[in-house]
């Protein structure tokens, strides 16, 4: 079984107006066998530098950009194999750890 693992959509505390992140690198290779919990790539917006992990073990077959390449919300960065029980369950596909604050987003006046 295969799914595609995708930027997902992140929470508005940490989100770009443009919805876009930076690929700064991946830290598996392709065809590469990874755990749960595993980062997978690294990425970053104008606020956060974010780990995307793997929610369930398996191997990368196949990844799309290079890094310093900036995809959307929802697009899809790598190809996981993985057995049908080891698959998510859902639209998540990747576990979201930020690991860096670049800047403090300001907060909104009410």
């Amino acid at each position: 079984m295969y799914y595609f693992i995708k930027v997902p959509r992140l929470p508005a505390t940490i989100s770009h107006q443009m919805g876009n992140v930076e690929i700064i690198e991946y830290a598996v290779k392709e065809n590469e066998r990874i755990k749960s919990d595993q980062t997978i790539v690294l990425v970053e917006n104008w606020w956060v530098r974010m780990a995307l992990k793997a929610v369930g073990s398996g191997y990368i077959s196949k990844v799309f950009f290079e890094p310093r390449t900036y995809v959307r919300e929802g697009d899809p960065l790598a190809i996981m194999v993985c057995d049908p029980e080891d698959a998510p369950h859902g639209e998540v596909t990747c576990a979201l750890e930020i690991v860096e604050t670049i800047r403090q987003k300001p907060g909104r006046e009410k």
